[in-house]
């Protein structure tokens, strides 16, 4: 028996950061995410989303290579207790294939070319940081334009899935140690948005904000747009040296 991967566990606590709401519970996300030796991860989420008039339940699996490149993925999405739709996604080194079913469109097969590296957002918050890890700049205060590939552009992930692309932009904005339920984490924040329609990406308005741990796992420590919605990991345990 060899011990050759490490296997995480986790929660993430979605929450109200309006002045009104403030810390009011309006979803979670649970996750499991597998490391293997070689530097390969693997993560799983259940993202349960209810605000008011929007009920969102969504499964997602993603798997990147060692640096962080998605090579396959699938999501499946239920809106007010009906099912949505679902699709799965490959990468080659020069192509993104998403083969979907879904209620409003039936079946349909997307394709886009890759030009150059890339991020996939399947919504899920575990998935967010991995995207992230991806476009790193590497230098506190550096902002980076990325092509970002996703699987819907509705903000909370509610509706396709299908194949889109976002220009984006990711700033580095440096360590930070902070703490919340699940204990105390050395991260990197960072920050990030769309830049379609800037011309400067110093100028880009970056509204999502995220803390990402700075450890071989890159799990979402806590994440937010500031006055709107916040997101803290609540629970996390991790097997290292897990026996194949």
């Amino acid at each position: 028996m060899t011990q050759d991967r490490t296997f995480i566990t986790g929660r993430l606590d979605y929450m109200y950061d309006t002045p009104e709401q403030r810390g009011t519970k309006l979803g979670f996300e649970d996750f499991s995410i597998t490391r293997f030796a070689d530097g390969r991860l693997t993560q799983r989420a259940f993202c349960r989303i209810a605000r008011p008039g929007l009920d969102v339940e969504r499964d997602s699996v993603m798997a990147v290579d060692a640096n962080w490149r998605p090579t396959n993925a699938f999501v499946r999405i239920e809106t007010s207790g009906q099912f949505t739709g679902s699709a799965w996604y490959t990468f080659s080194k020069t192509d993104a294939e998403c083969a979907a079913d879904t209620r409003g469109e039936g079946r349909v097969t997307y394709r886009r070319a890759l030009d150059g590296p890339f991020s996939f957002c399947c919504h899920a918050l575990v998935g967010d940081a991995w995207m992230i890890a991806a476009g790193d700049p590497g230098k506190d205060g550096a902002r980076v334009p990325w092509n970002l590939l996703t699987s819907t552009i509705n903000k909370s992930g509610a509706s396709g899935p299908a194949l889109a692309y976002i220009p984006y932009g990711i700033e580095r904005v440096g360590r930070e140690t902070i703490t919340v339920a699940a204990g105390t984490f050395e991260t990197i924040q960072y920050r990030c948005g769309r830049i379609d329609g800037v011309a400067d990406i110093a100028d880009a308005p970056f509204s999502y904000h995220m803390w990402v741990s700075d450890d071989p796992y890159r799990v979402c420590v806590r994440s937010a747009y500031p006055g709107a919605s916040k997101y803290e990991l609540v629970e996390m345990t991790v097997n290292e040296g897990l026996s194949a």
